[in-house]
């Protein structure tokens, strides 16, 4: 689900059915958590996988908006000829098809998005009853009927879509917008920003050298903020869906960074360096007061542990570490295996 999708259902006045992709077996075009919108004229915005398939789908949506009812359908692409009529992705998807009535759920949704935060829809598959819950547990409004917490955290941190069978209800996790800033725009930054822009991240590289955020260095919609790397954190937007990445060109510049960095919210933070220079850095942040904890939270030194050299390959690295972070998984991170000081 995008967050204009989002936007989309809310400002909408016509009566709108809701049609989510909550399971797929075996190869469909669209993963589980997609969303189309459909009206009274048809599609609306989105997509669960087109084709034939999802012209079923939208016959569905005509009929749950005349008689108000969900439905789940199963939709199958298994046919087996090159030149035949049926679909041939070699799976099947279970669409969950809702009218919507009350939109509460997804106000309460968009409102945790919009403060960065990550939110949770829980929606019942018998009867599309939704409620929206937040990283603190608390539902809006009250949760669905079989609506497991555990199961619903565990979504919410995976970012991942869960379909409970068993108790009827899908848990469909919506995150908001990731921004990264790279603090450092030499060869291991550009990689970076380059790496992690393909894989979604709205990237901002910052420099206090100009001819290291040349446009033509960066993939079109990465920006650039030239100046101190303190004034580069200051300006930038930080809420629980910001990364940072320190890769500057020095020690001090990686500690200047480092302290202001530690003074925002962030989801993950991490600094490039080799095991004695990252202990001098966070025991020189504790040393100047930072809380403990907060300052064992960044991941130094930065990046999976895969035996990097290079640039890209560092860049593959730190990118991977990233995704992990977005997804909630513990892997084999540097930081794991770091020493701890004495102190």
């Amino acid at each position: 689900m995008s967050l204009a999708l989002l936007e989309v259902l809310l400002a909408a006045r016509e009566p709108l059915v809701l049609c989510t992709v909550i399971q797929v077996k075996g190869s469909a075009p669209r993963h589980p958590g997609s969303w189309m919108l459909a009206g009274p004229a048809g599609l609306v915005a989105g997509s669960v996988g087109g084709g034939g398939g999802e012209a079923v789908v939208l016959d569905a949506a005509r009929e749950a908006l005349g008689d108000g009812k969900a439905r789940v359908l199963e939709v199958e692409k298994l046919g087996n000829a090159a030149e035949g009529p049926e679909m041939v992705c070699g799976g099947t998807a279970l669409i969950l098809v809702e009218p919507l009535g009350s939109k509460s759920a997804y106000a309460a949704a968009r409102e945790l998005l919009s403060r960065g935060e990550r939110a949770l829809l829980a929606r019942r598959t018998a009867t599309g009853e939704s409620a929206a819950m937040g990283r603190s547990g608390v539902w809006s409004p009250a949760p669905p009927a079989g609506a497991d917490p555990e199961a619903a955290r565990r979504a919410l941190e995976h970012g991942l879509p869960l379909l409970d069978e068993a108790a009827g209800v899908f848990y469909d996790p919506l995150v908001p917008p990731e921004r990264l800033l790279v603090l450092g725009g030499g060869h291991v930054g550009r990689a970076v920003a380059a790496a992690a822009h393909a894989v979604g991240f709205a990237v901002t590289v910052a420099d206090d050298r100009a001819e290291f955020l040349a446009p033509e260095r960066y993939p079109e919609g990465v920006q650039t903020h030239h100046g101190s790397y303190t004034g580069a954190v200051g300006a930038f937007p930080w809420d629980a869906s910001a990364y940072a990445v320190i890769v500057t060109r020095g020690h001090l510049a990686d500690l200047e960074s480092l302290r202001a960095v530690l003074g925002k919210p962030w989801r993950y933070a991490g600094m490039i360096g080799s095991r004695k220079k990252v202990r001098l850095m966070l025991d020189q942040a504790i040393a100047d007061g930072f809380d403990p904890e907060r300052v064992a939270a960044v991941n130094a030194p930065i990046g999976l542990d895969i035996g990097a050299e290079t640039p890209e390959e560092l860049a593959v690295s730190i990118v991977g570490e990233l995704v992990a972070a977005r997804r909630g998984v513990a892997a084999a991170s540097l930081a794991r295996r770091r020493p701890r000081s004495a102190s």
